[in-house]
């Protein structure tokens, strides 16, 4: 680890290696040490952290993993993995970003960039990647199973659940789930967390049995515990293996369930926007625009009621809903001023890219066709990237019939290509 933390501390001053060591100790002698081969003397350690603007501590210690380290890790991943509601901002800005102990110090930005991702603060996010991790990930992130201590291991795997589920990217989100559930407490609260994530990502790559297991033995365990407090969870994702497996009607009711079960939950805010969110994409494709309306209303008014900084994050999604809605009925108008309303948000990357997909359809519809394929294109590699399959068959099939309309005989074959290889493995 003190060679990760070197070679990142001389990036940030923009030092090579060999300035850093001039006149000091030869580059051989001191790869050893970064090497771990040889010590490292306290008075080179104090010239070389002179050189880096850093304690000598903050090289000497870089390594340290001892008991107390390891029970500090813990407990920040702990604490950090807790429900979003149940953390406030001062929680987490209190946590010192730097440590001499590489293991605190990286799990800290691990399990900052989870919190960060869940609140979505994308400015917060893209800072301490770009400052931190970025470096740390490029060292430690690739490993199937990284030789790590086991609290940064932790905080490491569910921070690549995290971006993994944001990415729609589920068999890596379902692998890296497998890896922590396998070094959580079972029973404990993040053990039936990764449990949810586990059937989540199971339902998303097509492992139909095995989701249903998973649901099946966490509620065996969340009744003969009496963890009750979990059931509103539990109920959610079983409504996503049921929409999933065509059955719509029980989905609604799992939805109906989560909802009334929320009385045991200590925090219902963190669970009943996904309740929400579920019933409303779930009515809207099932084509019950009427009642998606009327839960898109529901929902306007209970966020009327939360605080200025969670309605600036729901307002834009209650947009979206209604311009799905509009764009299910061809109400291209609705969808116009949905459009014009969502302009004056700021939004997140899927947000913009969804504005796009609905700015190249609206176009499509007033046949302005150099408009939808400019819009068209722009949102079409991210929904290629995060396999939004929704999206993928309405896009490759509008471009397909646009390219063909424009004589644009190759491109129109490729695009209906990939519409093909889509369905068949939808």
């Amino acid at each position: 680890m003190l060679k990760e933390r070197v070679e990142f501390l001389c990036k940030k001053r923009g030092l090579a290696r060999k300035e850093l060591v001039e006149g000091l100790v030869t580059q051989a002698h001191f790869a050893n040490i970064l090497a771990e081969r040889y010590p490292f003397a306290d008075d080179l350690a104090e010239l070389i952290a002179a050189r880096l603007a850093v304690s000598p501590e903050y090289l000497i210690h870089a390594t340290l993993q001892d008991e107390a380290t390891l029970e500090r890790a813990e407990e920040i991943f702990a604490r950090l993995s807790q429900p979003v509601s149940a953390l406030t901002e001062t929680d987490v800005n209190e946590l010192d970003d730097k440590n001499n102990a590489l293991t605190i110090e990286l799990t800290t930005a691990l399990m900052k960039a989870v919190y960060y991702q869940q609140m979505n603060d994308g400015d917060a996010y893209d800072y301490i990647h770009r400052t931190y991790l970025h470096h740390y990930l490029e060292k430690f992130g690739r490993e199937d199973e990284p030789d790590l201590p086991v609290p940064l291991k932790k905080a490491l795997f569910l921070y690549k659940i995290q971006h993994y589920r944001s990415k729609n990217q589920y068999f890596e989100a379902l692998n890296n789930s497998k890896r922590l559930s396998a070094l959580v407490e079972k029973g404990s609260e993040i053990w039936l967390t990764v449990q949810n994530f586990l059937m989540e990502a199971s339902v998303y790559s097509k492992q139909y049995e095995t989701a249903k297991a998973i649901y099946e033995q966490t509620m065996q365990h969340v009744y003969s515990e009496r963890l009750y407090h979990r059931l509103s969870g539990q109920h959610l994702a079983y409504s996503g293996y049921c929409f999933a497996m065509g059955l719509y009607e029980e989905a609604l009711l799992a939805l109906s369930m989560a909802e009334a079960h929320l009385v045991y939950t200590p925090s219902p805010g963190d669970l009943f926007p996904s309740i929400m969110n579920n019933r409303i994409i779930m009515l809207t494709l099932l084509g019950e625009l009427d009642k998606a309306s009327d839960e898109i209303s529901r929902f306007e008014e209970l966020a009327q009621q939360e605080t200025a900084e969670t309605k600036l994050l729901l307002l834009p999604l209650l947009l979206i809903y209604r311009c799905e809605v509009a764009f299910a009925s061809k109400n291209w108008g609705l969808l116009s001023q949905g459009l014009s309303l969502l302009a004056s948000y700021s939004l997140n990357e899927d947000q913009q890219m969804t504005a796009l997909f609905y700015e190249s359809q609206l176009a499509l519809s007033s046949v302005k066709k150099e408009a939808f394929m400019e819009a068209a294109l722009s949102c079409l590699p991210y929904f290629e990237q995060t396999q939004q399959t929704m999206r993928l068959e309405q896009l490759y099939e509008t471009l397909a019939v646009a390219s063909e309309d424009s004589r644009r005989y190759k491109e129109s074959a490729l695009y209906y290509r990939k519409l093909v290889y889509l369905l068949r493995n939808k």
